[in-house]
Formats: structure tokens, C-alpha cells, sequence
């Protein structure tokens, strides 16, 4: 078994500074086996006869496919028409649309125009 390294000693004056303060200073033990030194090589240790393995039978796994299974069949949206394109608004739609746009873009910039003129009287100055 190989020699371990010293284990680093904590420094008595620190205090506990926060989460970090209050680690160890030095790093926990490596869980399992100890690894080999840089020089020497590991070797297997010989195994004694292994017992046979039962096998299982073929019946037990899925069965394979061949290549005389049926195609697959097509989904049912390959057979429907593609769809038409919607185009561009004409009449009403048109002109609905075109005034929630100015109502949208109206509210934002009350909104945007109500916070600056908060800002705006808030810089200033109180007697």
C-alpha cells in the first residue's frame, strides 16, 4: 500500500467569514480504492474459474423484422390538400386592424410619457 500524503493542517486564526469561512481547508478523503502511483503499473489479479453462465434462449428476446413485413402506411395528412395562403387584409379587415394598431401604440406611449414626466418631477428640487 502506498504511502498518503500528510494532511494539511488548518489555520487556527481564520474565522468564519460567510459560507466560504466556514469550509475545511483542506479537501475531503478520495471515496474508494486508492489510485496507483505514476511509476508502477497495476496488474489484474488472476481470477479463479468462473462458473458457466446460463444463457438465455432466443424465444425470450424480440423477434427480428423481415424484410416481407407490409409497408407502412401514409399518414392521412399527406393525402390532404395543402392549405391556401390567407393573403393580405382587404376591406374592414383592413381598416379594424389599422385602428388596433393606433390604440396599441397609443397606449404605449401614454404609458412611456406617464413615466417620464414622473422621473421628470422627481429631479426636482423640493424647497
Amino acid at each position: 500500500m502506498a504511502d498518503k500524503p500528510p494532511k494539511r493542517k488548518t489555520n487556527a486564526k481564520r474565522r468564519p467569514d460567510g459560507l466560504l469561512g466556514t469550509l475545511p481547508a483542506s479537501r475531503p478523503e478520495r471515496i474508494g480504492r486508492p489510485r496507483p502511483e505514476a511509476g508502477t503499473t497495476a496488474r489484474p489479479k488472476p481470477v479463479a474459474a468462473a462458473k458457466p453462465v446460463p444463457r438465455r434462449t432466443r424465444s425470450a428476446g424480440p423477434s427480428a423484422v423481415t424484410p416481407a413485413s407490409p409497408p407502412l402506411r401514409p399518414s392521412r395528412t399527406a393525402d390532404a390538400p395543402p392549405p391556401r395562403p390567407i393573403g393580405a387584409p382587404r376591406g374592414t379587415e383592413l381598416v379594424t386592424t389599422t385602428i388596433r394598431a393606433a390604440g396599441e401604440l397609443a397606449q404605449v406611449g401614454f404609458v412611456v410619457g406617464g413615466q417620464l414626466v414622473k422621473r421628470t418631477i422627481d429631479r426636482l428640487p423640493r424647497p
